[in-house]
């Protein structure tokens, strides 16, 4: 959208800022929202438009205009609010330690109430690695996205047994508690800019054939190599 964008439009703030108007379209989309919630929303929106360089995952300079609500230049300072936009595309990250490193990608589950269950106790879980993740940050110095998440998880799987023999002692089990904490905070992640990480399977998977049926239904091709091109 930067180039529907009229730098001549609005108020001038700098060469890289302005101040503009949006106005809401005469008609809605289509099939995206009812016209109930279309008459709802504002008629106008006052926006600041951040225009800045920056250097993709290639290492490629270019140009990005960022669209914010923000439009107290003085208190909220362009420079500032362009490494937060950067920031938030961590999100992505979070959503994948909670889906892939803590196996949520399928719930082996029958029933929706097991699903919620399931879904509550692995966000529980994600929440408490995240915590002795931003303590060990604390402990190493660093900021808690520097802490690898993997890294501290399989620390927790390794280790929780080893926690029985300070059970009803407190003093032994804040000391231990220290010590882990301690070692998580070497768990740290290379910074790597301008890794490029495409979207792809390392390991080809066994041409078996698809589960497609109930077990007690399902019947097996003898020969691999008729079914190859159904994987």
């Amino acid at each position: 959208r930067s180039k529907a964008l009229d730098w001549k439009q609005g108020k001038r703030i700098g060469p890289d800022e302005r101040i503009v108007t949006w106005k809401r379209p005469p008609q809605p989309p289509r099939s995206t929202v009812s016209a109930e919630q279309w008459k709802s929303m504002a008629e106008t929106l006052t926006l600041r438009l951040i225009r800045f360089g920056y250097e993709n995952r290639e290492g490629i300079k270019t140009r990005m205009v960022l669209v914010t609500s923000l439009v107290d230049h003085k208190r909220y300072s362009g420079v500032e609010l362009a490494p937060l936009y950067h920031q938030r595309w961590d999100i992505e990250l979070k959503l994948r330690d909670l889906k892939t490193t803590l196996g949520m990608e399928c719930f082996n589950v029958k029933t929706p109430e097991m699903a919620h269950k399931t879904l509550w106790m692995s966000v529980i879980a994600f929440n408490l690695i995240r915590t002795l993740m931003q303590k060990s940050a604390v402990e190493a110095g660093k900021h808690v996205w520097h802490v690898s998440f993997k890294g501290v998880l399989d620390l927790v799987v390794a280790s929780h047994e080893s926690f029985r023999y300070c059970a009803a002692k407190p003093r032994k089990r804040a000391i231990a508690i220290a010590q882990f904490i301690s070692i998580c905070s070497t768990k740290l992640i290379d910074i790597r800019p301008f890794r490029r990480e495409p979207r792809a399977r390392k390991r080809r998977p066994k041409n078996f054939q698809l589960l497609s049926e109930h077990r007690s239904e399902f019947k097996e091709i003898p020969h691999r190599s008729r079914y190859k091109k159904h994987v």
